[in-house]
């Protein structure tokens, strides 16, 4: 370790020097980049550190090395090529760190160090147990937990010297995470098993293992190479790949050209013609496959028709004949399809199917993939709905309490937002339901496909094994609409109009801004002026901005900034830096236990810093506390991708359609967008983005086996 001459020799080929961070600058929620104020040890002088040193926090102390460079802005600073964690030097160092322990708060930590002076680290690391133990009041399940707790804490140390040389470091909390106990064996002897923890690609894996002599032509390389390609392409939404596919995109990972025999060989992947799956992804397919197909082929279960003709009443709402083919399917077939746009009576099918199911007597399961479909669901047919999951009592990682062997005792069940199903929901969503259990899909079969592997709603409909009910004609009352007109103009390929005919809402507009920093200033200008003062609504509460990519000028991570600096300026700075008491927040991960799913939406109520816990309410209306641990999947969602919004519906949409997005723009994005709007939805871009969203229909071009296999 260099001295102050050494550290600030500009001369020197790199630099090292323990320091004390003082302040995060900047940090990066997704690679590990961070900007941080740091203080020399030995001499005292202040400067920033920046490159991957996010696993440091303030009153952090590190063994740093790096090259010194100078920043237009900012001035002088060390660009850290590695950072290595030391135990802390004082007592109120000390302190902190034993804080971080389970069931050890300050009063414990401050009697620790009382007790066993400087050398309390080495105390504990001798025997923890027995240490945390003799703490008056500690119990021998809390003694348990804390001693738990210091072993992943040492093991992460003991991980970032690992990854430290790789520019790896911090990754080691959740590499540790992941693997546990296990972290350093598949680090030294399977390295490409990295590839499961977030934000650990296949290079940055490829690198360690090359690092540690796994020879760059090796089958195991190629194999893990086209391992990562499949799971790659099933976030992508493919099933499988073609082989010439698979092998392309392994070339691209390795540098070079494998040989297609040995990528299919490789370990948890199954071959089936020129097809190549992973394992799990061809079961899942084959048995939602034989599940479905068997189930369309028996007779109806449930005694009751209700008859050849819609019933008619004096206020003449009767449903059409169309609608009422919907209604008799839910009945004489145990797999029927409902499907159609906005405006064309889908919600009054599914009402008239509960209320059909009520009359006799059956007994009824609504769900939906996410907690807001769920609820519209109920609020629009008055019985009970909950989330696919709720409704299984499934904890991914876990067995759903119902399930094949012990199916949900319904007799109907209506699953709204069929199309948001991916395979693997779709199959454990069958097996949690009786063979003799009617089931309706209910979607719209032109928004996005789901997120995940298949696309299994619009296989359902393509194979033509079950009864399919595609509602066309849009009700007077929607027409009125011009989101539900321009929906249903964009879907058929057409440019939206924009000026209301003489008995039409104007609910839908276009604003031209051609450059990004205009756009900018007009989506700003709109959630934060004209739509409050225009539809009387909360911009943080009632106001989606959704847009198709989260980098550039426009995009979304752009969006929140500054949306929140208006929106929410004088907002307490919560959980560090991260956010502010008031914001629009956003789960980007299932949480079963805090019962948050992926999408739903949370907005701040309270930090409590001493307690390290936030306060939230939820779009559902209820009160969560959450841990800071736990935060880590939240984000800001002033701004969030369409993706994120399927299954939800917002007072007002405004929505980012701007030539710099232009490679992510298309018609199911765009269509999708639009009716997640109720009242009011404003498009910001530029036209010639709006005509080219419109002419590329190709964003559910996914490879699938389910509709060939159905049909067979």
């Amino acid at each position: 370790m260099s001295g102050t001459a050494t550290l600030f020799d500009t001369d020197a080929p790199g630099h090292s020097a323990t320091v004390e961070v003082l302040g995060v600058i900047f940090c990066a929620e997704d690679d590990g980049y961070a900007v941080l104020e740091v203080q020399d040890a030995e001499s005292g002088e202040g400067f920033a550190l920046v490159g991957p040193v996010a696993h440091l926090g303030v009153g952090d102390r590190a063994e740093v090395s790096g090259e010194w460079q100078t920043h237009a802005r900012y001035g002088r600073q060390l660009r850290a090529q590695g950072a290595l964690p030391l135990d802390p030097a004082d007592r109120a160092g000390r302190i902190a760190y034993l804080t971080t322990l389970r069931h050890i708060g300050p009063a414990r930590a401050e009697r620790l160090v009382d007790e066993h002076g400087e050398g309390v680290l080495g105390a504990i690391a001798a025997d923890p147990r027995a240490v945390f133990g003799s703490l008056r009041g500690v119990s021998v399940s809390q003694a348990e937990a804390a001693t738990e707790s210091w072993h992943a804490s040492r093991a992460i140390r003991d991980l970032h010297v690992q990854l430290a040389p790789h520019g790896l470091a911090h990754l080691a909390a959740p590499i540790h995470a992941r693997f546990a106990d296990r972290s350093m064996a598949i680090l030294h002897e399977d390295p490409y098993r990295l590839t499961e923890v977030d934000g650990v690609g296949f290079a940055r894996a490829d690198k360690i293992a090359l690092a540690a002599d796994v020879p760059p032509e090796s089958s195991r390389r190629a194999q893990a190479a086209a391992a990562y390609a499949l799971a790659e392409a099933e976030q992508q939404g493919n099933s499988y790949l073609p082989l010439s596919e698979l092998t392309m995109r392994a070339a691209k990972l390795l540098g070079l050209n494998p040989d297609p025999e040995v990528l299919s060989e490789g370990r948890g992947l199954t071959v089936e013609g020129d097809r190549v799956y992973r394992e799990l992804t061809h079961a899942s397919e084959v048995a939602v496959a034989a599940t479905l197909g068997a189930r369309a082929a028996e007779p109806p279960h449930l005694d009751h028709d209700p008859g050849p003709t819609p019933p008619r009443d004096a206020e003449d709402t009767e449903l059409t004949d169309e609608q009422w083919s919907a209604v008799r399917g839910a009945f004489t077939s145990r797999i029927s399809v409902l499907t159609g746009g906005p405006g064309v009576g889908k919600t009054a099918c599914t009402r008239a199917i509960v209320e059909e199911a009520e009359e006799a007597g059956l007994r009824i399961a609504l769900c939906a993939p996410t907690g807001r479909a769920a609820r519209r669901l109920e609020e629009a047919t008055g019985h009970d709905a909950q989330t696919i999951h709720r409704m299984l009592e499934w904890m991914p990682g876990r067995e759903p309490a119902f399930r094949p062997g012990h199916p949900l005792p319904v007799d109907l069940a209506i699953v709204d937002e069929s199309s948001m199903l991916n395979l693997r929901l779709i199959e454990v969503l069958l097996g949690g339901l009786a063979e003799s259990t009617h089931v309706v899909f209910v979607g719209d079969a032109d928004q996005l496909p789901p997120i995940g592997a298949g696309k299994p709603f619009e296989d359902l409909i393509a194979s033509e094994i079950a009864p399919v009910v595609r509602l066309t004609q849009i009700f007077r009352q929607a027409a009125r609409s011009m989101i539900t007109t321009a929906a249903h103009e964009i879907n058929q390929g057409r440019p939206p109009h924009l000026e209301p005919t003489e008995d039409q809402d104007h609910d839908f507009f276009f604003i031209d801004r051609a450059s990004p920093e205009r756009a900018l200033e007009a989506v700003v200008e709109v959630v934060a002026e004209r739509a409050p003062a225009r539809f009387e609504v909360d911009p943080i509460r009632d106001v989606q901005v959704l847009a198709p990519m989260y980098r550039g000028a426009v995009g979304i991570d752009a969006l929140n900034e500054r949306l929140q600096e208006r929106l929410n300026p004088g907002g307490k700075r919560a959980v560090g830096e991260r956010f502010r008491v008031g914001d629009r927040l956003i789960q980007t991960r299932n949480s079963h236990e805090l019962g948050l799913m992926n999408g739903s939406i949370v907005f701040l109520r309270a930090d409590d810093p001493d307690e390290e816990e936030i306060l939230v309410d939820t779009d559902e209306g209820e009160s969560l506390t959450i841990p800071y641990g736990e935060t880590a999947t939240l984000r800001l969602a002033y701004a969030i991708s369409v993706h994120k919004a399927q299954g939800c519906e917002v007072p007002v949409v405004v929505g980012i359609c701007h030539r710099s997005h232009a490679r992510m723009l298309t018609r199911p994005l765009l269509y999708t967008a639009i009716t997640r709007a109720r009242s009011s939805c404003v498009l910001i871009g530029d036209r010639a983005a709006l005509e080219g969203a419109i002419r590329r229909d190709d964003s559910g071009r996914r490879y699938s086996g389910l509709a060939e296999r159905l049909r067979a």
